[in-house]
């Protein structure tokens, strides 16, 4: 099955190790890119319906938090899972904050490519879109 994958993530490197993992994973999916949360936003405006969104904490124009917040707010953009990825060391405060704004999981990105594929593929057999 094709998956579409967004991913707000600033840090080219990130996104570039992120890609070739999720590509070696996943035989048919397509990243699209947004360098922060207001991009990640036109790009759902214009009509893309991801099937997994992926968001780093702090980004230029809008953070994580913001883009969240507003996803959430939108009806149509309400139930596609979003993973926040962070490479800070977030307090227990911070994580449930992401939750109660409608994160699905929230990990770092110190964690193993196996551990993302996993997220990955949990979300992606949760949520099926038409």
């Amino acid at each position: 099955m094709p998956y579409t994958i967004l991913v707000a993530e600033d840090n080219e490197d990130y996104f570039t190790l992120y890609a070739r993992h999720v590509e070696r994973f996943f035989d048919q999916v397509t990243l699209i890119g947004a360098q922060h949360g207001g991009e990640a936003l036109e790009k759902l405006q214009s009509g893309l319906i991801p099937n997994l969104i992926l968001v780093d904490i702090k980004m230029p124009v809008m953070d994580g938090y913001e883009f969240l917040t507003r996803l959430r707010a939108t009806e149509a953009w309400r139930y596609i899972p979003v993973i926040i990825w962070t490479g800070y060391t977030l307090s227990r405060a911070e994580v449930v904050r992401f939750y109660t704004a409608g994160a699905n999981s929230v990990m770092s990105k110190h964690d193993s490519m196996k551990d993302i594929k996993a997220f990955c593929q949990y979300w992606f057999e949760m949520v099926q879109i038409p």
